[in-house]
């Protein structure tokens, strides 16, 4: 079949190729819920980065104690950002930083005072959402 310049293109899409060859597109919900579930994860860690500045500041906590917390801060918000893009790689990698990040929340709430153990239920219920959404999203593209 040649190309006609001057007619209107097929609706159907090219006439070499059937949309069962060319292959569904995964659904785009569970990597926008998985990206909601990585910017929720950051938006904790940028609020316990506060909470930490706020101790710096008033002498009570080492200033070192906030690095590892930005680092999460990116590492979560670069993650987000891959995963609303699509890109299922970035959805395996978040799901071991939500595994290991809950894991963490739920060894923490062991050794803490009421506030301690309030926030790291509010870690732990982010880190069971972002893990399933980016469960879904892996699940989703895979079966594309």
């Amino acid at each position: 079949m040649t190309f006609d310049p001057y007619k209107a293109p097929d609706p159907a899409g090219p006439p070499d190729h059937s949309h069962a060859e060319m292959g569904q597109l995964p659904n785009r919900t569970p990597f926008v819920l998985a990206a909601i579930g990585a910017g929720l994860a950051s938006l904790y860690w940028a609020g316990l980065t506060l909470l930490i500045a706020l101790g710096v500041a008033m002498g009570s906590v080492s200033a070192l104690q906030i690095l590892l917390p930005c680092v999460l801060i990116v590492l979560y918000a670069v993650r987000g950002f891959q995963i609303f893009k699509g890109d299922p790689v970035a959805a395996k990698r978040i799901l071991w930083l939500h595994g290991i990040g809950g894991v963490m929340a739920m060894i923490q709430m062991g050794s803490g005072n009421t506030l301690l153990i309030a926030l790291q239920s509010i870690k732990i219920a982010i880190h069971i959402f972002g893990a399933i959404t980016a469960y879904l999203a892996m699940r989703s593209a895979a079966a594309a």
